[in-house]
Formats: C-alpha cells, structure tokens, sequence
C-alpha cells in the first residue's frame, strides 16, 4: 500500500488516496473514491530524484506519489521498466558521457546536415533575395568606408574589367559586373556579392603588377584565376546557401535553448561575417581551374596567385581580427596549402588528358 495525491483531471482539488497492486489492477482508495484501474491504461511518468513520481490515468486523471522508495516498489509493482535514457540519467558516468557525445551530433548535424538541406532550399529561393542582399551589402561597405572610387589608372581599371567577359558562362545566372574599389581595410583581396558584383580591390591589383606597375601576361593570368574563383561562388550560389544554413542554423538554436528573437538579432552580425564551408570553396576552385583551362592557361597561374596571396597576408596581420576573419581574402578561404595541393592534382590530371 503506497500513499499518493489523486486529482480527476477536471478540478485543482487534491485527494490523499492509498494505491494497492493486486491481480492485474491498481486500486485507488480515498474518502469518497474508489477506483481500479487495469496496470496497462497507468502511465508512469518520467522520474526526477527530488520530484514526485507521476502515474497518469485514462480521462486526464492522475496520481503523484512523493519522492522517496516508495516509487521505485510501486513501479516493480506494476511491472513498469524505466526507459533506456532514464536508465541512463540515474548513472552519472553515463550521463557524462552522453555529453560530448550530444556535442558530436549537434556539431555533426551543422556542419553536415544543414549544408545538405540548405542546398535545394536555396535552388527554390528567387533571384531577387540575390540582388537585394547583394545592394544591401554594397550599400553597407560604401557606407562604412570601406569601399572607395579606385586610385588606379583608368587605363589599368579597364585592363583589370576586360578579364572578366572570358572567365562567364554563356548564359550567367544574374548579370555579372566588375568594380576595381579602394579598400583600406580590404588588402589584397576579392569579394563576391550575391547580386552579381565582384569587387576587386587596389591592393589585389598591385599585387600582381610588374615592378614597374605594368600588368603583364602573367599578372593577368593570376587574376583571371582569382577572378574565376569568385564567378564559381556566383553560378553556385554559394552565398544563397550560406544564407539558408545560417536560418536553419538560427532555428535549431532556437529550438534546443529557446528564446529565438536574441538569437535572431545577431543573424545580420554573423551573415556579415560569415565564411564559406570548405565543400564550397572546393566547388569555386573547380571552376576556377575549369574556365582557366578554357583559356588555354594552367592552373599553375591560380595556384602562383594563391602562394602571393598568402605572403601579402602578413601586411595584415595589423590589422583586428574580426576585419581580417571578414575581409581577408585568405582568411575567409581556409585550408590554402591543401587548396593549391588539389589544384595540381588537377593540372598533373589535365596535363595527362593532354599527353
């Protein structure tokens, strides 16, 4: 006999009641009351050390028993096993260790699980969430600063814009354009909007000029690598997917610690600063070997421009991190040295199909 609280599920009212187990049936006993129930319709509740143990009922009414070994007879006595995961909770080791494993799969589930989704997500999103995006980010860079009319010659603006026609597909998926920008905080760098603009800074230029500030045949050929690049990022929609990841991203946060406007206002601040996953800079890569090869050009020239860049990184160290994690070429492409060793493979491979 088990002392219990009984409530019927259609008043606040509590009875004290007396729960017996006997021939398949739970019997409930109070002044007043007199209820069996089959063990089959009770319910039992999850179990918490310091909180009552609940024993819910068909029609919404219930039992609480109050913590303590009475529980643990009552529920042998009703033939009840608790769940492997309650198991788990009530030996600390294990529950230990389903920690780092929950960091696995949440960290499995981002960096694997939303990239895949986000893909078709993306393909169904209209072209108008490109060329929006890609005005509010122009509109945002010309406003802080960080974007200027270019110091270069116009005759070396119009060399640099007369590489990019070659390097597009027949038939671009959003108008594609060029500017040659001033960026003080940008270095050597190349960035593309979602809206279709490439933005190409001063620095990048220089970068691959002659010393005497001529761009030659092969400063040329290191752009178009470049350039090639960021036109992979166009036509595979990269910043569209990163846009998707970083939603469901933000709902998934929401959904496992709550409060989804907090997390919803640092949206903008992480799509600011947001860095393209490996799988797409492979992806960028590969076309930007594939439209060097249409131009007759080895892929050497990329990978040359890759290794400058690199080197002109530390010019930047100067500068804050948060400035070099969201405007550094290098710094937003990871993984250089295997970059520039895949690259080859693909050169070594086309060298070979030539041969």
């Amino acid at each position: 006999m088990t002392n219990a609280s009984y409530f019927d599920g259609h008043n606040p009212r509590m009875q004290p009641v007396t729960l017996t187990v006997d021939a398949g049936r739970l019997h409930i006993a109070g002044p007043g009351l007199a209820r069996s129930v089959p063990l089959g319709t009770v319910r039992p509740g999850e179990r918490f050390a310091r909180a009552p143990l609940v024993l819910r009922l068909d029609g919404g009414a219930c039992c609480e028993v109050a913590p303590g070994p009475a529980c643990g007879q009552l529920l042998a006595a009703i033939g009840h096993r608790e769940s492997l995961v309650a198991r788990w909770h009530a030996r600390r080791p294990l529950a230990l260790l389903a920690l780092p494993v929950l960091v696995l799969l949440l960290a499995l589930l981002y960096l694997r699980g939303l990239p895949l989704v986000a893909k078709p997500i993306a393909a169904t999103l209209p072209l108008t969430v490109d060329r929006d995006l890609g005005k509010a980010e122009l509109d945002g860079l010309e406003a802080e600063g960080e974007l200027r009319s270019s110091r270069l010659p116009d005759a070396r603006v119009a060399e640099v814009t007369a590489l990019l026609p070659p390097l597009l597909p027949a038939h671009p998926r959003l108008p594609v354009r060029l500017l040659v920008r001033d960026g003080p905080e940008m270095g050597a760098n190349a960035y593309a909007l979602a809206d279709g603009t490439i933005v190409v800074s001063d620095d990048l230029v220089r970068l691959f000029q002659t010393g005497d500030g001529r761009l030659d045949a092969e400063g040329k050929a290191a752009l178009m690598g470049i350039l090639g690049h960021e036109v992979g990022h166009l036509e595979h929609r990269h910043k569209a997917r990163m846009i998707a990841v970083s939603s469901l991203g933000t709902m998934l946060s929401a959904t496992l610690f709550g409060d989804i406007s907090a997390v919803a206002a640092a949206l903008p601040a992480r799509l600011a600063r947001m860095h393209y996953s490996r799988d797409m800079e492979r992806e960028a890569d590969a076309y930007a070997a594939e439209v060097l090869r249409r131009q007759h050009l080895s892929v050497r020239h990329f990978t040359d421009a890759l290794s400058r860049l690199e080197e002109a990184e530390g010019d930047t160290a100067r500068l804050p991190r948060w400035v070099q994690d969201s405007m550094g070429y290098l710094s937003t492409h990871p993984g250089t040295t295997e970059r520039i060793r895949r690259l080859q493979e693909i050169g070594e491979a086309d060298a070979r199909a030539f041969n």
